[in-house]
């Protein structure tokens, strides 16, 4: 099951509820990977909000000479992050009249997996807003990506560019637009130029699969999200990161409702969850801001 949606046990559920919930158990559209890639935490029952403390790294341990006082004594330096969930949710009206010809089991189920859908987008979606607050942009607007924007950001975030984080702790992720996937794979696959030379281990089968999100590129795992979309001038923003970088934030598991409405001949089934997300560690995570035109 995917991280961000959860849900509560079936035991109180009627028999239409239990199916939605089962289906909303199922396999998400395809390509909306990013709540995947990214830290969860869960509120405590009670507490409204969810509140952490970071601490900056100390600096370097001094060398010391025998019967002299160490005169560096240093402070712990803290911030705090605090997420506010709001509440999310998708409700489906179901015709008596259809669920009498389709079945109940078939309609209901079909519902759950399009309501577990839509919640999933609307994570994903979330996420890859996020993107945009990273501080280190990479690329920019109108211009292709190429496999030296992908090298330089992880060069970038496994370097000491921050004293407060160091370098971003392995494993990290790219979740890319499709064309700027493209772009990479063009790029890497030219011997016309400069970076036509491969990767060790980015070869003609990489090349003749696509991409399918499970595969590496300099030891780092890409993903196609089908949710990050084209701006106005036609380029995206994705991103390179690793989990700790962003968190999402969720308040309660998925709560399923059933309401029916007998003069209307008709049953609204639901499904409602609580949560936010937000970021922790800019210096781990790069945007990639590009032109992905579309090539067709």
């Amino acid at each position: 099951m995917a991280t961000g949606l959860s849900l509560s046990s079936t035991s109180n559920l009627s028999s239409g509820q239990k199916i939605l919930v089962a289906n909303a158990k199922k396999a998400f559209e395809p390509a909306q990977p990013d709540p995947d890639l990214i830290d969860v935490a869960r509120i405590p029952q009670g507490h409204k909000q969810w509140d952490i403390l970071t601490y900056a790294r100390l600096s370097d341990a001094t060398a010391l000479t025998e019967g002299v006082d160490l005169a560096d004594v240093q402070q712990l330096v803290t911030a705090s992050l605090s997420i506010t969930p709001a509440e999310h949710g998708i409700i489906v009206t179901l015709s008596k009249r259809l669920i009498r010809r389709q079945g109940d089991a078939n309609v209901v189920a079909t519902s759950g997996t399009m309501v577990a859908n839509s919640l999933r987008r609307r994570q994903a979606k979330d996420v890859v807003a996020l993107y945009d607050g990273f501080s280190k942009s990479v690329v920019g607007a109108s211009n292709a990506m190429d496999i030296t924007h992908f090298r330089g950001s992880v060069a970038y975030l496994l370097t000491d560019n921050d004293s407060g984080y160091g370098p971003a702790p392995l494993p990290l992720h790219a979740a890319l637009h499709i064309e700027q996937i493209s772009d990479i794979i063009l790029d890497i696959s030219d011997p016309g130029t400069a970076a036509g030379s491969r990767p060790a281990g980015f070869g003609d089968d990489l090349l003749q699969r696509w991409w399918r999100g499970n595969d590496r590129l300099y030891g780092i795992s890409v993903f196609h999200s089908g949710v990050i979309e084209r701006d106005s001038s036609s380029d995206s923003k994705g991103a390179i990161f690793n989990k700790e970088a962003l968190v999402m934030v969720m308040a309660n598991e998925a709560e399923a409702t059933e309401q029916p409405d007998h003069s209307a001949r008709v049953i609204e089934y639901g499904i409602f969850q609580e949560w936010g997300e937000g970021e922790r560690a800019d210096p781990h995570g790069v945007e990639v801001y590009s032109d992905t035109t579309a090539t067709v």
